[in-house]
């Protein structure tokens, strides 16, 4: 049956009635009829400034869509955004009052359902497995009308992205010290044996705090052996976006570990502080180049980045995951004369292995009281063995003579609340995702390339499996 929309205020009361989003209490303290204007529109824009309802309720409502605001115990408010895997909503506990995230399964059309669900599921998996003050905690995992949804930590803030599409870049001190509690996080989840595959600032979420906290395992991979199935279900798949994604992962390396995150988190870091990732074009140019170019040197796009900073910068993008820092670790360290003092990053720190390491506050603390401007030639290593990395050593030319191959990925974009309105059912039935992060490749991916690079690119993938299958 069709939704209708409500007519009158009465209508809309009506509505409200039958989505369940009010307790009896809360009903009962609703405005009457006479209390409103007549029109439906202009009654919920007063029961929205009333505080009564929310104003993607409100939305929904004048649609005539009262079902799928209610999921066991919460109830819908707010749509956040979508995902490759699920539209998430901002929801409360109705005993609780708790505000909480609720991430539902959206499969991308024409997707084996099966598929879906058990990607869906690894993600509760992965991150129930994982706690840590910077990685987004699960609360619990259930089912819907046989709809699987994660009911997660609700953060009160922004993602990095947004506040690169709102502000431009961030401040050198600030980008540093978000991408330090990021790697505090990825520490962690790598002594747990995952990698995340798919850091980009979409997937960083600051609080109103400045806590800065990793989003959507989805893509996590174990290095459990006796889980089989991320290589299961991603076999000849390419997972990551096409900005951000390590050379070795865009050529889908079955021995992909965690050094991928640190190029990524690198990417990350050079957007943050450049306004822009490091390679522009379409995607497959995007993923040419992360394959056979070198990122330019940072300090030559932003004048202020210390040259120090941007050879940290250059030595996470490593074409070569032997070259790139051994650890997440390694990179607080190196990262600690803009960070190190931060109580963010240390909290995070402190909850890894790290914090076993000798006198590695003190260490952290010592290297940013030193200043941006020393940043010496040797770090603490946090590696194996607590090893000294050498930061000022690093040989940039040397990504010159790496070249792998890549191939195609589709870049996940992160959704504007204004697709709110499209929203057919919330929770019942999410919206459709026609974008995803996991693409397969085929023949259909070359087409738009001309033969010539066409021919290129396949000696390019040639040559690239044969460097990661030695």
């Amino acid at each position: 049956m069709a939704a209708i929309a409500p007519a009158s205020a009465a209508d809309l009361l009506e509505l409200i009635r039958r989505s369940g989003i009010l307790t009896a209490d809360r009903m009962s303290a609703l405005p009457g009829v006479e209390d409103l204007p007549n029109e439906a529109h202009k009654a919920a824009n007063r029961l929205v400034d009333d505080g009564h309802i929310t104003r993607f309720q409100a939305s929904q409502l004048l649609l005539g869509r009262y079902k799928g605001f209610r999921i066991g115990q919460y109830i819908i408010e707010d749509l956040l955004g979508r995902g490759g895997m699920g539209a998430v909503y901002r929801a409360k506990h109705l005993e609780l009052n708790r505000p909480v995230a609720i991430k539902v399964l959206a499969p991308t059309r024409g997707e084996d359902p099966k598929l879906a669900t058990e990607r869906f599921l690894r993600e509760a998996r992965a991150a129930a497995a994982l706690d840590h003050p910077n990685i987004v905690r699960i609360f619990d995992v259930a089912r819907h009308n046989n709809t699987p949804y994660l009911v997660m930590e609700f953060v009160d803030g922004e993602t990095l992205q947004q506040v690169l599409d709102r502000s431009g870049a961030l401040a050198i001190e600030d980008a540093v010290e978000c991408i330090a509690q990021a790697a505090a996080g990825l520490q962690h989840a790598h002594e747990k044996g995952f990698v995340h595959r798919d850091i980009k600032p979409a997937n960083l979420i600051r609080d109103r705090s400045g806590v800065v906290k990793i989003l959507d395992m989805g893509l996590a991979r174990t290095a459990n052996s006796h889980d089989r199935l991320t290589e299961h279900f991603d076999e000849g798949a390419v997972v990551g976006t096409a900005d951000y994604i390590a050379p070795e992962q865009a050529i889908n390396c079955p021995d992909i570990d965690h050094r991928a995150d640190i190029y990524s988190l690198g990417a990350t870091l050079f957007t943050l502080i450049c306004g822009r990732p490091p390679f522009e074009g379409n995607t497959t140019q995007k993923l040419m180049q992360h394959q056979m170019k070198v990122p330019p040197q940072l300090h030559t796009l932003v004048p202020a980045v210390p040259v120090s900073l941007s050879l940290i910068v250059a030595r996470m993008l490593e074409k070569k995951p032997s070259q790139r820092f051994r650890n997440a670790g390694e990179v607080i360290a190196a990262l600690a004369p803009w960070a190190g003092v931060s109580s963010r990053v240390l909290a995070g720190v402190a909850r890894t292995s790290l914090s076993q390491s000798p006198d590695i506050h003190a260490s952290l603390a010592e290297r940013s009281l030193s200043g941006p401007s020393s940043s010496a030639a040797r770090l603490p290593g946090l590696g194996e063995g607590g090893s000294s990395c050498d930061v000022i050593a690093v040989n940039i030319v040397e990504a010159l003579k790496s070249t792998y191959v890549m191939s195609a990925a589709e870049t996940v974009r992160t959704p504007s609340a204004a697709d709110a309105t499209a929203v057919e059912e919330p929770i019942i039935r999410p919206p459709v995702v026609k974008s995803r992060a996991i693409v397969r490749v085929d023949h259909h991916c070359l087409r738009p390339l001309s033969l010539g690079f066409g021919v290129g690119l396949f000696l390019g993938l040639l040559v690239g499996w044969l460097v990661f299958s030695r």
